[in-house]
């Protein structure tokens, strides 16, 4: 997940970076979120680019640009991403919804707050938008299959799709995936997601599709135990939606 915090204060940003950080830990354990702190929404909007973040958590109330005047311009360019205020009063909370706000967070901010504000945002269906962009090209994560390498190129393997072919380095396009739990690599230069295996037969995973991906023998073991967490904590993150 990557977020931004926009606030004018750092300790309320902090507050907001805790608070998120404790509430992936306990309900999406193993994603690793990207936060960056902002202190005006002028400070934003100057490197802000469409389809960059899953979520953004506004101060209602700033020197300069308001909350609302950033999430305005925000909607401009990203129908998407979601927008959360964070206010010390309710008296925005209708006209929120004009800027399709999925929360508003009234301050002194409290954990419980922050995780019932997280569940209404239904953050599973953000996280199931998310993409990488390879070149050009914009690839969904639940799409991907799996991933390998041959020679200098970069194949993404789909379901739908097919198998997309990219002249990038192997390393630099692990470390788009590298955030996500779901994407585990299987021997060098093979990477399965783990969203798309439905058991695993032998040395094999087997896809959803069924489709065969075979994984070193060698980390058989270790495969197997991050195989099983993963879907544990898959069988969890469903039975909260």
């Amino acid at each position: 997940m990557k977020a931004a915090i926009i606030d004018d204060l750092a300790a309320c940003r902090n507050e907001i970076r805790v608070c998120l950080n404790r509430y992936l830990d306990e309900n999406y354990a193993g994603e690793t979120p990207v936060i960056e702190d902002f202190e005006s929404g002028e400070t934003f909007l100057s490197r802000f680019a469409p389809e960059a973040y899953d979520m953004i958590f506004i101060d209602q109330y700033m020197d300069g640009l308001s909350g609302m005047d950033t999430a305005e311009k925000i909607r401009e360019k990203d129908g998407l991403v979601a927008v959360v205020f964070v206010t010390t009063s309710l008296d925005h909370a209708v006209e929120s919804f004009t800027v399709r706000a999925c929360g508003y967070l009234v301050k002194p901010l409290t954990y419980e707050k922050f995780e019932k504000t997280m569940e209404l945002a239904r953050l599973a269906k953000i996280r199931s938008a998310r993409f990488i962009r390879v070149e050009k090209n914009k690839v969904l994560l639940r799409e991907i299959l799996w991933c390998g390498q041959d020679d200098h190129y970069v194949e993404i393997h789909t379901a739908k799709r097919g198998v997309f072919r990219f002249r990038v380095p192997f390393g630099e396009f692990t470390g788009q995936l590298a955030p996500y739990p779901q994407f585990i690599t299987c021997y060098k230069g093979c990477i399965v997601n783990l969203e798309r295996a439905e058991r695993i037969d032998e040395l094999d995973f087997v896809m959803d599709t069924g489709e065969r991906v075979p994984f070193s023998a060698r980390d058989r073991k270790k495969i197997e135990t991050l195989f099983d967490e993963y879907t544990f904590q898959r069988e969890r993150e469903d039975g909260l939606e």
